[in-house]
């Protein structure tokens, strides 16, 4: 039991003086401890100021190439959206020039498709439409664009038609020069067609040209301008008055001398049909 308290005593004494060099020795003791973990601080330190930061730079930049390329999926996919709305407008737009298309003519006023066109020595002559005896059209019927006349029908089934075109050498359309304040006798005339011809000077046979109309019998003594609107008269039970069929190109006095001839470009493009009216009245008119 002796040796017992004797140790604790001397575990006693160890323990006051430590406490006492603590007290006296603090300030060393605490540098000291400073210095041992300086090492250890310093590689933490260097380690999160440059493997660390280059790391988040690495995935940072990771991060910004994914956010790009996701902006350029983005940007691509409005592009193509654009483009269709784009195309939506366009289509709308057309839409509704025929929609607003209201000629001053009674009767009913039928859309159809072209469904094919004359032959290939015959491409500014005639077309097919989509459109037939089902749909009401008859034999004669004229056939416009919002732009001007187109032709008129020549033949029927139950859901097609042929119409010969106004460029036809055939066609004969009653017209007057739109000049205000000139007498109907002196600016009316008979528009014929020009018809086709391949260009002579080029080596493809499919190329063709359109001869001007020739607008007949106008008064010899009035000289229209140029670019003078040629309109329908509404004369042979036909087209209905006031359709545009074309714009004066030249006026001459024909050989006899007794009457003046215009030439006339069409104011329908023939080549860019795609959607055409007809005026159908009720009736087989005349052919």
């Amino acid at each position: 039991g002796a040796t017992r308290v004797k140790q604790s005593k001397i575990w006693i004494w160890l323990l006051a003086l430590s406490l006492g060099a603590l007290l006296f020795m603090g300030a060393e003791v605490r540098d000291f401890s400073r210095e041992a973990l300086y090492p250890c601080a310093n590689a933490c330190v260097w380690f999160e100021r440059t493997v660390g930061v280059r790391a988040q730079a690495l995935f940072s930049r990771a991060r910004y190439a994914a956010r790009s390329a996701m902006l350029e999926r983005d940007v691509a996919r409005l592009q193509i959206e654009a483009a269709e709305t784009e195309a939506l407008e366009a289509e709308v737009a057309r839409l509704r020039s025929l929609l607003d298309f209201s000629p001053q003519a009674s009767g009913r006023w039928v859309a159809a498709p072209v469904i094919s066109r004359g032959g290939t020595s015959a491409v500014w002559q005639s077309v097919r439409l989509g459109k037939g005896a089902k749909h009401g059209v008859h034999k004669g019927d004229p056939v416009v664009v919002p732009e001007g006349v187109v032709g008129r029908v020549t033949d029927v089934s139950a859901h097609t038609c042929e119409v010969m075109l106004v460029t036809d050498p055939n066609s004969r359309v009653a017209c007057e020069l739109d000049v205000p304040g000139e007498g109907a006798g002196v600016v009316r005339g008979i528009l014929f067609g020009g018809g086709s011809h391949a260009a002579a000077d080029s080596e493809l046979t499919l190329l063709y040209v359109v001869d001007p109309l020739r607008l007949r019998f106008l008064g010899r003594e009035f000289e229209p301008a140029p670019r003078t609107r040629v309109v329908t008269s509404g004369l042979g039970q036909i087209f209905p008055k006031g359709l545009t069929v074309g714009y004066l190109l030249e006026s001459r006095l024909e050989k006899n001398g007794l009457s003046r001839e215009a030439s006339v470009v069409p104011a329908a493009d023939m080549a860019a049909l795609d959607t055409v009216f007809i005026h159908t009245a009720g009736g087989d008119r005349a052919p």
